[in-house]
């Protein structure tokens, strides 16, 4: 029989990939918050499901810890899936990116507790020899991003623009399924820069950050949003929260985590922050809304 440092990783009916972590885990998973006994955490899937799960097991064990109940980590095999996901009410709490967060919040009743208090950047980068320099010298080369919905790439896409580079013209852009395999495709030659974030790029290999330069930066808005599902009492909420704020200085994992990351810490996100995320929100529903 497994311990309870067993990690496994399946993949449920609709492609729900489901970390089982404990094992109060391995029994009568379903429904909203996976059963009574354990709550249930939806991340985001910027990074590859290992990375994920590897980057996010400090935070998972500290809030077992303070709260004695088992935590389990959910995550989806795209964005869109994730956000529909979200939409529907599918997860307890969940870790997003900020237009996604504005969008739970505006029209599926998320609560938002807790953002990082690192900015978001997208980068583009190049692999460490290339002759690319500067953004003009991307003319007529393929650059990969995140996907459509990601707020990277919107960044990303408006920076193009700013510099007179316009998608499918004079410049190719080709989507792909994560950061990770935007980065992948210019180690593999099959692009010429990929667009990332510089936490996403913290958390990939010493070996994949030395392969690469930065040539650009987008425009800063806030990152990763921390939200509790509608239905989560008030009062949980606010431990929740509290617990998230407090990690920020636990030495013996937050405060690795935010080194590993970059992330910083956490804190509480204002309402002018979130109403500043409607143009992206209005982008994302506009993608949401033509076909893949």
């Amino acid at each position: 029989m497994p311990s309870t440092k067993t990690i496994g990783v399946t993949i449920a009916p609709g492609t729900r990939l489901i970390c089982f972590l404990g094992l109060a885990l391995l029994f009568g998973l379903g429904g909203t918050a996976a059963d009574d006994a354990a709550i249930e955490i939806g991340i985001i899937p910027t990074l590859s499901t290992r990375t994920i799960l590897t980057t996010y097991q400090p935070l998972r064990e500290y809030l077992e810890e303070q709260i004695k109940q088992p935590v389990v980590l959910v995550t989806a095999t795209d964005y869109r899936s994730f956000v529909d996901r979200t939409q529907r009410g599918e997860y307890r709490f969940v870790v997003t990116a900020p237009h996604f967060a504005r969008l739970a919040q505006a029209e599926a009743g998320y609560v938002p507790m807790v953002r990082v208090k690192r900015e978001l950047r997208g980068i583009l980068v190049v692999r460490a020899d290339s002759s690319i320099k500067t953004l003009n010298d991307l003319r007529g080369r393929i650059v990969t991003t995140p996907e459509n919905i990601a707020l990277i790439t919107m960044l990303g896409q408006q920076l193009l623009r700013s510099h007179g580079l316009e998608p499918g013209k004079t410049i190719t852009v080709r989507p792909s399924a994560s950061f990770n395999s935007a980065v992948l495709a210019v180690q593999n030659g099959e692009s010429d820069a990929a667009l990332t974030a510089q936490t996403a790029l913290n958390q990939m290999s010493e070996e994949v950050r030395s392969a690469l330069r930065t040539i650009a930066t987008t425009n800063a808005v806030p990152h990763i949003i921390y939200l509790a599902n509608k239905k989560v009492p008030p009062k949980e909420v606010e431990q929740m929260t509290r617990l998230l704020l407090d990690f920020s200085d636990d030495k013996t994992r937050g405060i690795p985590f935010f080194e590993q990351t970059g992330f910083q810490g956490y804190v509480r996100p204002t309402a002018a922050e979130l109403k500043n995320l409607d143009p992206y929100v209005s982008e994302l529903k506009r993608q949401l809304a033509t076909p893949k």
